[in-house]
């Protein structure tokens, strides 16, 4: 086979001199680089070169107050209207079995006749003379329920202080609160005295 021989631009291309080939190289090269610049204008983003920055003009616009108002009462208004709930009872009250108040004197007056029933004088205490003084508190919830009770200044005898524990132990449980007690819970300080009487 003869040899193939190879051609170079100038033949293909009888009028480009060296120099205008150079420049046409050139040339192709800017405009395709310029449509690659054109085409994908991110590409430079990474390297600090920055989009032109557009601006747009935002007005302020006072909102219309007056209309606001009155939508607001508006929505207002089924809300003052609506029932309100009544008042949450008191959680408790603190009373003396012997109290004048109005609202508790009727309800501890019963209380205090249903523990008189159980209370007596023990035996042992009389027969040697022991006499005393103390005082209790207790805990009745709303259905009368005795809830707890316990000394808070006693006696100096045993035998007196756990006489008056058991008798309130005894008497409960005691009558509901009436409605004009407006409590959860009562609690109620009462009174022991042991006293002996001689005869002449």
């Amino acid at each position: 086979m003869g040899k193939r021989k190879s051609r170079g631009i100038q033949a293909d291309y009888p009028g480009l001199t060296g120099k205008r080939i150079i420049l046409a190289a050139f040339l192709a090269s800017v405009i395709i680089h310029a449509a690659i610049i054109v085409g994908s204008p991110d590409i430079f983003m990474a390297t600090g070169l920055k989009a032109k920055l557009r601006a747009f003009k935002v007005d302020l616009i006072r909102p219309p107050m007056d209309e606001i108002q009155e939508q607001s009462e508006e929505a207002a208004a089924p809300m003052r209207d609506a029932p309100t709930e009544s008042a949450q009872e008191p959680e408790e009250a603190t009373i003396s079995l012997d109290t004048k108040d109005d609202t508790y004197y009727p309800y501890a007056k019963l209380v205090k006749e249903k523990i008189q029933q159980q209370w007596t004088y023990p035996a042992p205490a009389l027969d040697n003379y022991i006499q005393g003084n103390l005082m209790i508190i207790f805990r009745l919830e709303k259905n009368g329920n005795l809830v707890n009770s316990r000394i808070i200044r006693s006696s100096g005898y045993q035998i007196l202080d756990g006489s008056s524990l058991r008798a309130i132990e005894l008497a409960s449980p005691f009558p509901p609160f009436p409605d004009t007690i407006p409590v959860q819970f009562l609690n109620i300080n009462a009174s022991f005295t042991y006293n002996l009487k001689f005869e002449d």
